[in-house]
């Protein structure tokens, strides 16, 4: 599976495996990690990174969209 700006991440010293979502625009950045075991599968934790990511750009394309802000909701949101 592939995706753009989506990886794919497994720590062993944590036992953390999943998907990390990373969009950068205009010097701000969003990181959001999707874990299988918190979405039951690695599939299911890929399709939730996919939604959000797609929920992202959506806000990010509306004319005088400020990525800072759409950023923060986000992280106030998904906390």
């Amino acid at each position: 599976m592939r995706a753009k700006n989506i990886s794919r991440y497994t720590y062993k010293r944590t036992s953390f495996q999943g998907w990390r979502l990373s969009i950068t625009r205009s010097g701000y950045q969003f990181t959001k990690y999707f874990s299988d075991k918190q979405h039951s599968n690695c599939r299911a934790a890929f399709q939730a990174a996919i939604a959000v990511r797609n929920r992202i750009f959506g806000e990010l394309k509306a004319p005088g969209a400020d990525p800072e802000e759409v950023f923060a909701r986000y992280r106030a949101e998904l906390c």
